[in-house]
């Protein structure tokens, strides 16, 4: 029976939704599919609508110009091979840019230092020589160094370029703004102008919150680093991904017709307005596919035969030549008196994707209860996940992402709470809000 309700709702997500393809110039293309394709007639009910853009197939020799500042935490908790790891990694990162790519270096403790003026990357030699005089000193002043660092980088913004903040710190906000919504108000004000920022948490002392609130709210990427000695390959990682760059500036605009509307947002923070969703994205990486995921609401008024229920519609900056780009998909949907119908329509890719926004969602608000110190209570929630897990491989194989998050979370379920309790503020709760940061799926990001 699961394997026909399988066969039947991928025929009839492959007849009622396929998207038509993006021409063949086009570096993006765009697939909006609802989680169930026919819904029940007569009534009011609720769906969800995923926007997925996939990034384009691309030569390693093709790829857009970048405009990064690095921004080195040079407190003294940096001392010893965390400053000498640091160093090396980006002067690692420093030499993979080329004369086309435009850089600086912004070191901070309680003061801020432009140790690098931003400059196109014409000799390597000229920045790795600066970056392996930093030193130690002083306290942590993390958001005046976002803030130079940013500001360095609209001295030659350009949305022809990838424009990024690369922070690594290892220690609190102690100087300046330190909470985490101010951050996330910076990296909200950034993304806005099409800069991102991607921090890097060294250590057990930094404040994940504060971390994964600035790069979450500037659509860049968040790392957890246990070891300095690791260090080369997570900026290797992120420079991966800093120069796979297919689009930039990307804006993803959602219409609904009259009748229906766009409840909330599920995988990132958007502009919503009754009918209407805005959501915005600093970059598309290659052969990647990037989703947004919202729950819509349907009035009965309108359910009844093939429907289009509205259009999404993208614009973006060609990585390729800088020309403003475009395209757009109806958002169809079918409605039946038939359950049969309506439970063989269902999407898997687009309920796989709900189940892991509702694990995470859930996973945050277990990690604020480990912080009041119910530990019972946060336990029943990682069950939760578990269980929603197991629900969704009743449909379909999970993927290597949901085996991966299930595997964490019976863990997590299973642990006493006395042991929890030992682990609050250091490395399990920073793997945790890791785990749950855009995640680390190969081929999948939101």
């Amino acid at each position: 029976m699961i394997r026909a309700i399988i066969a039947c709702a991928l025929a009839v997500t492959a007849a009622v939704l396929a998207t038509p393809p993006a021409h063949a110039d086009k570096p993006v293309t765009l697939d909006a599919r609802l989680a169930t394709a026919v819904m029940k007639s007569g009534q009011t009910q609720r769906n969800y609508l995923r926007v997925g853009l996939q990034g384009c197939e691309r030569k390693p020799t093709e790829r857009p110009p970048v405009n990064v500042a690095f921004v080195i935490d040079r407190s003294g908790s940096m001392q010893g091979m965390r400053i000498v790891q640091a160093r090396e990694a980006a002067a690692a990162a420093i030499r993979r840019l080329d004369r086309n790519d435009i850089a600086s270096v912004v070191v901070f403790d309680d003061k801020i230092e432009v140790l690098v003026q931003a400059q196109n990357v014409v000799d390597h030699t000229t920045f790795i020589d600066r970056i392996r005089q930093i030193g130690v000193r002083g306290s942590t002043a993390i958001y005046g160094g976002v803030t130079e660092g940013a500001q360095q980088v609209r001295r030659n913004f350009d949305k022809r370029r990838l424009n990024r903040v690369v922070l690594l710190s290892d220690g609190q906000a102690n100087v300046g703004p330190r909470k985490p919504e101010e951050f996330a108000r910076l990296g909200r004000t950034l993304l806005a102008e099409g800069i991102s920022v991607s921090t890097i948490g060294l250590g057990l002392q930094y404040n994940e919150d504060l971390m994964l609130q600035l790069a979450r709210a500037s659509d860049g990427n968040h790392t957890f680093v246990g070891d300095s000695t690791d260090l080369i390959q997570v900026f290797n990682k992120e420079f991966d991904d800093v120069l796979a760059s297919c689009a930039q500036t990307v804006s993803i605009d959602v219409e609904l017709r009259p009748g229906a509307r766009v409840v909330r947002a599920l995988s990132r923070e958007g502009k919503i307005e009754g009918q209407t969703a805005q959501f915005q994205m600093n970059q598309i990486y290659a052969a990647t596919e990037h989703y947004v995921l919202m729950e819509v609401e349907v009035d009965q008024t309108i359910a009844a035969g093939d429907v289009d229920l509205g259009t999404v519609r993208v614009t973006y900056t060609s990585a390729q030549d800088g020309t403003q780009q475009s395209i757009e998909s109806p958002v169809q949907a079918r409605f039946s008196s038939s359950d049969t119908d309506v439970a063989s329509s269902r999407n898997l890719a687009v309920l796989e994707s709900v189940v892991e926004q509702n694990v995470r969602a859930r996973s945050a608000a277990a990690i604020a209860l480990r912080d009041q110190g119910r530990h019972s209570e946060a336990q029943a929630l990682f069950r939760q996940n578990v269980e929603e897990i197991e629900g969704q491989a009743a449909f379909a194989p999970l993927s290597s992402r949901l085996q991966y998050l299930k595997q964490q979370y019976d863990g997590l379920a299973a642990t006493a709470p006395r042991a929890a309790a030992g682990a609050i503020g250091g490395q399990q709760r920073k793997f945790l809000r890791q785990l749950d940061a855009n995640p680390a799926a190969p081929g999948a990001r939101y």
